[in-house]
């Protein structure tokens, strides 16, 4: 367990915010820091000295843990890593309903990003055809998700990727 302050908040000997880059040996010291943290004081940490944190979520098992944990910690809601959901356009139908679900319990706002220029599966499939992701599954992948991805890497200090 980490050092608390006497308040139940975590001691960490590093600036606020990081100051980057970083070096291998800084990024060493974080690492083996965190290490010793619960997940719970690792996310709070990563709000505190990364202020460009976000968090990913498909809105699976580990990923809605993820946001109702990070819902729990003692921040102002305004300093909550904001939510990001890369929708494929495949998912089922009660993965979009439980987006709705996720705003309204959680008090957030998912944002959305989708393939480029597509609001809908008809506008990827006449771009790319249909079952695109069986004919060409690394280009799919590029699509739809690790472009998103890369675009993110470079507007954020840091994800928590969860899924």
């Amino acid at each position: 367990m980490a050092k608390t302050n006497g308040v139940g908040h975590y001691v960490s000997s590093f600036s606020k915010p990081l100051q980057l880059p970083l070096s291998s040996e800084h990024l060493n010291s974080i690492n083996a820091y965190l290490s010793t943290l619960t997940p719970q004081e690792i996310v709070r940490w990563g709000i505190d000295h990364l202020p460009g944190l976000a968090q990913t979520t498909a809105f699976g098992l580990t990923g809605l843990i993820a946001l109702d944990m990070t819902s729990k910690l003692d921040v102002f809601p305004s300093d909550r890593p904001p939510v990001i959901f890369l929708d494929t356009l495949y998912h089922f139908p009660e993965t979009y309903e439980l987006v709705q679900e996720v705003e309204k319990r959680y008090g957030v706002v998912v944002n959305v990003f989708k393939p480029y220029y597509c609001e809908t599966v008809k506008d990827f499939e006449d771009m790319y055809g249909e079952s695109f992701w069986e004919v060409d599954e690394d280009s799919y992948d590029y699509i739809a998700k690790v472009g998103y991805l890369r675009f993110l890497c470079c507007c954020f200090l840091g994800l928590i990727p969860y899924r």
